[in-house]
């Protein structure tokens, strides 16, 4: 049950209560955007999540991974819904919505109304995200400038994942049926790098935490990426790889206990590597 459905005018009105998830749907021109949020006191940071791959056998949307972890998590949370994922039988949105309504983009700007409403600095905002929500909390730190994103195994070049997934988002999104068909104008949707030559702007931090053991993820993602910051002359200070060896998770995150283990001492600023 949606505990409250408003219009993106009434943000400024909408009450929380400290230590209670509430789940919001917000409408922005014509489309419904869902999250869950929780409030805490303890601190003046704020993290950000975002899915992965959903399964619609198992869960239908609006789908909000990981908010089974708040209780475990030391700071104020947003769980996202990718509204992509609502077209029946899709996996994977990549934050697309559709050609009219970028997601990504309409969710960043509700994303900023609720912080400049409950009063989060770009500086104390952490977006955390795997796989295709390693490329959602990118893109987001890459629209709000001065926060930072943390990702696992991430897509940076999302015409470079798995083809059939690629093809079912570009279809619904954009009536495109072939991946060599995406117009030149789209592509800084689908790109990291490209966006932030689109929008001229670097996340503040990006801790990029990448399997190296997984060589579709390093060929395809990682590798790419650096060599277009490189090629494309990108000033990226903030930048932080964090390579790891385990040949049994493959594309799959990091476990729970490790994820928040990095994700407390990023956002207190006390990263270290003894774990």
């Amino acid at each position: 049950m949606i505990n409250h459905s408003i219009d993106f005018n009434q943000i400024d009105e909408l009450e929380l209560k400290f230590n209670e998830m509430t789940e919001v749907s917000i409408k922005y021109k014509d489309t419904y955007y869902y999250m869950k949020i929780f409030l805490k006191n303890i601190n003046d940071k704020i993290i950000i999540f975002s899915n992965g791959a959903v399964n619609p056998e198992v869960k239908t949307p609006p789908i909000y991974m990981r908010s089974s972890w708040i209780d475990e998590i030391e700071a104020s949370c947003i769980f996202l819904d990718d509204p992509t994922v609502h077209k029946e039988n899709m996996r994977l949105g990549w934050g697309q919505g559709t050609e009219e309504h970028f997601a990504l983009e309409e969710i960043a700007i509700i994303l900023e109304k609720l912080f400049e409403k409950f009063k989060f600095e770009n500086e104390n905002i952490f977006f955390y995200g795997s796989s295709a929500g390693g490329f959602m909390s990118a893109y987001y730190s890459i629209l709000i400038k001065g926060s930072t994103a943390i990702i696992n195994n991430p897509q940076t070049m999302v015409l470079n994942y798995l083809a059939p997934y690629v093809k079912r988002m570009l279809n619904y999104s954009y009536g495109i049926n072939k991946i060599e068909e995406v117009p030149e104008n789209l592509i800084y949707r689908l790109d990291l790098v490209e966006a932030m030559k689109h929008y001229q702007s670097v996340p503040k931090r990006l801790y990029y935490l990448q399997n190296y053991s997984h060589d579709g993820d390093v060929e395809k993602h990682l590798n790419p990426f650096l060599d277009k910051l490189k090629i494309n002359e990108i000033e990226f200070k903030g930048l932080c790889l964090i390579n790891y060896f385990n040949k049994n998770l493959g594309h799959n995150p990091l476990s729970k206990v490790t994820t928040l283990k990095y994700i407390h001492q990023i956002i207190e600023g006390k990263l270290n590597m003894n774990f």
